[in-house]
């Protein structure tokens, strides 16, 4: 009897625990599911994660292979996407960033570890450029927004009101370097010879016009030292303004430059680059501030135009300098006065015409007191005036017995302004002056130039192969259908 209650009895327990296996096998069903559930989305999230620092990585990555040399001598970022080689194409920073991506998601590629398991299981990583700026896209304002931003920085409130000022005196005076050469020619023309002039007449008005022009001998007259004259040279098919440049894809420009961002590009261009007074190292050409205002293939060629402009510059500044200073105007009357009466030419144009003689042999000391590095008033007194009036008739000619009168006329300084000038104030109005197309493609020029010499490996630079701002589009594919697609534009400013 008891033996049989004791089966009955074990026969109920196997039942009940038939009945608890059946119980666990659901619930473990449903924890199994969500734990997959969990690791599923563990994994799209640590992928998304993944995907993110790896898109930044790539990118961080890859601008971080600015030109170094580029950065160091001019403070500019820029990517150079020939990777200083002679093949610049946009693909190499496309394979590069593809190749940095990758790694983020394979650590393992190159390496033995044990057991090791990919959790992510990604199958195929992609970068494709979708947008891209070359430095030289639109006349180079990606190079000059860089330029600006620097020199934001450096240049102070007073070195921006130092030059708007000298600009603004430039316009109330209307200075031009054509200008003084036009009023010559205009003048001239009131002394050539006719047929009923005679002979002393004509060899007094010949005088006269030679002295007018007297700008044909003033690069000879100026007092350089010819034999310390660069000679170095460019090739102009070579410039950026001459040669066929590369484009970027698409406008990805934001317009939003500082006003005064003329005046910070003239001040990089004179920190920067090399000119007549103030010469560098390791620069092809040695007048390279010349160089972008005349864009001439030969530091003398650059150098005579400069010297060619400032005379007309210094020699109408003179003119309106004589003009203002009654003094000497009163003193040369007579001599006009005497000349109307040889040559029938009326006063007043023989008048200007001396003070045009005048102001031209002033402007040749001006410009030798330049070039040797000295400042000069840019509007002058009366008594700054250094060619003097027995100088003046030396230079005339002896054909006309002029009596030297003192004349008893109290100099006016009404309206002039008390302003010093050098040769690189001169050379910053010019700049300040210069298209910005000229200005900015003729840096890059000379900045090309100067690292294609330098022997570290940018024998092949150009600016057109330079990038600063990119758009791309990132790809990531795993083994079990996550797929992730994503856009990020990424640049140095």
């Amino acid at each position: 009897m008891f033996l049989k209650r004791l089966q009955i009895r074990l026969k109920k327990l196997h039942s009940k625990n038939g009945e608890i296996s059946i119980y666990l096998s659901l619930v473990f069903t449903l924890i199994i599911s969500l734990l997959l559930t969990i690791i599923s989305a563990s994994r799209g999230a640590a992928l998304q994660v993944v995907y993110e620092c790896a898109v930044e990585s790539a990118l961080l990555s890859v601008f971080g292979e600015y030109n170094k040399e580029l950065l160091d001598r001019y403070d500019v970022f820029f990517i150079d996407l020939s990777y200083l080689s002679n093949t610049p194409d946009p693909q190499n920073l496309e394979i590069r960033l593809n190749e940095y991506f990758e790694d983020n998601f394979h650590p393992e590629n190159g390496t033995s570890f044990l057991f090791y398991s990919d959790f992510l299981d990604v199958t195929d990583t992609n970068v494709s450029l979708t947008e891209y700026e070359l430095a030289t896209d639109r006349f180079g304002e990606p190079f000059k927004k860089q330029v600006v931003e620097y020199m934001s920085n450096l240049v102070g409130v007073n070195d921006v009101k130092e030059l708007t000022n000298l600009v603004s005196v430039w316009d109330s005076y209307s200075l031009d370097s054509e200008k003084f050469s036009k009023m010559q020619e205009s003048v001239a023309e009131s002394f050539v010879s006719t047929e009923e002039d005679s002979w002393q007449q004509t060899v007094i008005k010949d005088e006269i016009r030679s002295f007018i022009r007297l700008d044909e001998n003033a690069f000879i007259l100026m007092g350089m030292d010819y034999l310390k004259l660069s000679l170095e040279t460019i090739s102009v098919s070579d410039t950026l303004l001459f040669r066929d440049k590369e484009h970027g894809i698409k406008d990805m420009q934001e317009f939003d430059f500082d006003p005064t961002e003329n005046v910070y590009f003239v001040e990089y261009i004179m920190s920067k680059m090399g000119n007549y007074l103030d010469q560098r190292e390791e620069t092809k050409l040695k007048y390279e501030a010349e160089y972008i205002v005349f864009g001439l293939g030969s530091d003398i060629m650059n150098m005579q135009s400069m010297i060619q402009n400032l005379f007309w510059l210094r020699a109408l500044e003179d003119y309106i300098s004589l003009n203002l200073a009654t003094d000497k105007v009163e003193k040369i009357r007579p001599i006009g006065e005497a000349l109307e009466a040889l040559i029938k030419v009326p006063e007043p144009v023989t008048t200007q015409a001396i003070l045009l003689g005048w102001a031209a042999a002033e402007g040749v000391t001006d410009v030798r007191d330049l070039i040797h590095g000295e400042r000069v008033p840019l509007i002058k007194t009366s008594e700054q005036i250094n060619v003097s009036i027995e100088g003046l008739i030396n230079l005339l000619g002896k054909n006309v017995e002029i009596e030297d009168k003192e004349a008893e006329v109290p100099v006016s300084e009404s309206g002039v302004p008390n302003i010093t000038v050098g040769y690189s104030d001169y050379l910053r109005v010019f700049l300040y002056l210069l298209p910005s197309i000229f200005k900015v493609y003729r840096t890059m020029d000379m900045i090309e130039q100067d690292l294609r010499i330098s022997g570290n490996g940018n024998e092949f630079f150009r600016f057109d192969a330079c990038t600063d701002k990119v758009k791309a589009v990132f790809t990531v594919e795993t083994g079990f259908d996550f797929r992730f697609v994503g856009e990020k534009k990424y640049s140095y400013f």
